[in-house]
């Protein structure tokens, strides 16, 4: 999507609830003056929007879903609408039986209240109504919070665990939203060519070592369209250093990107809900200091946004030579091992 048609949705759903002045209809919107008025302009003259000073309003002619304030996403998310607190109990109630994670895949996913909050700042961004989406991993199940809202024009989920693509087709068909796939895949194969320059929005949480980052996120800017698409993903400082943050957003800029948006430990990886104790056996960190399980949730994970402005292009990237090296690096200290790989081990 445009940068244009996007602060252009943006500004109708506001209006949509209220007339607003100019000054009061800036903050709604996420783009540079020049911009926000040239898209002002634009739907004045497509007769969706009238000027009477000192208030924008909306015509006859729109037909748009009013703003649901999602509140402050750090301090006291979903307070503001009731809207999205009804969505958080059903999603909170859909997720109750979903398969634990395995270390074969390097999984884990963050509190449910989490997944949410992601799914809401997407939408504030005006990434999420009306998008096609593209999800790279998804045990997180952002796509039945996403389909919950009903707001996307289509989702796709390429996942490799089978267990996650049952569990999310079954219950997409109880939300009753029909614009959902569901593909088995494996990051090492090339995206199918039918999910290439396809998409408006990705989202994904790449595992973080250098090889394995860059083939993530390669994967996902091959499904995008074009100028304007953007990116999200989790990323942590548990297991990335500042280098390897360094030669990310190098990488990124080189794609074509500019990173918008850096939300610090936006969501949280829950100990007690993962019910991963066994993984901690082969965590690297237990065996470099003598440690006890933690006590707390621990493991926290940024939430990242970039845009298009250029391309995107597909850079050539060494891919990893096997398993253990797209989930091993020096700092992959937090990674269980798969299994298969420790029976290798034995």
């Amino acid at each position: 999507m445009k940068e244009l048609e996007r602060i252009k949705k943006q500004i109708l759903r506001q209006l949509i609830k209220k007339p607003s002045t100019f000054w009061e209809l800036i903050n709604y919107q996420d783009s540079h003056i020049t911009a926000f008025l040239q898209a002002i302009r634009e739907l004045i003259d497509e007769n969706l929007v009238e000027y009477k000073k000192p208030f924008f309003r909306i015509t006859d002619n729109v037909n748009a879903f009013p703003y649901k304030d999602s509140g402050c996403l750090l301090c006291s998310p979903f307070s503001k609408d009731s809207y999205w607190k009804e969505i958080l109990d059903k999603f909170l109630e859909i997720v109750k039986d979903r398969p634990l994670p395995t270390s074969d895949f390097d999984q884990g996913f963050i509190r449910p209240e989490d997944t949410l909050k992601r799914t809401a700042f997407i939408y504030e961004r005006g990434d999420l109504e009306d998008t096609e989406i593209f999800i790279l991993g998804d045990d997180d199940l952002i796509s039945l919070s996403m389909a919950l809202t009903g707001l996307p024009k289509r989702i796709v989920v390429v996942e490799i665990d089978k267990r996650i693509n049952k569990f999310i087709k079954e219950k997409t068909q109880e939300i009753g939203y029909t614009n959902l796939e569901i593909y088995n895949y494996n990051v090492i194969n090339d995206l199918p060519e039918e999910l290439k320059k396809k998409f408006d929005v990705f989202v994904t949480d790449p595992v973080e070592t250098q090889k394995g980052l860059k083939l993530f996120i390669n994967r996902c800017i091959s499904a995008l369209k074009g100028e304007g698409s953007v990116g999200y993903m989790g990323f942590t400082h548990r297991e990335a250093s500042l280098e390897k943050w360094y030669n990310f957003e190098k990488f990124l800029i080189e794609s074509g990107f500019v990173i918008t948006d850096i939300l610090r430990d936006f969501t949280t990886y829950p100990e007690e809900e993962n019910q991963w104790e066994d993984f901690y056996r082969t965590y690297r960190i237990m065996k470099e200091f003598d440690l006890e399980l933690p006590n707390v949730d621990w493991y926290k994970s940024c939430f990242i946004r970039f845009e298009v402005v250029e391309g995107p292009k597909i850079l050539n990237i060494p891919l990893p030579k096997n398993i253990e090296e797209l989930y091993f690096d020096d700092e992959a200290w937090a990674t269980p091992l798969p299994s298969f790989l420790e029976k290798n081990k034995e």
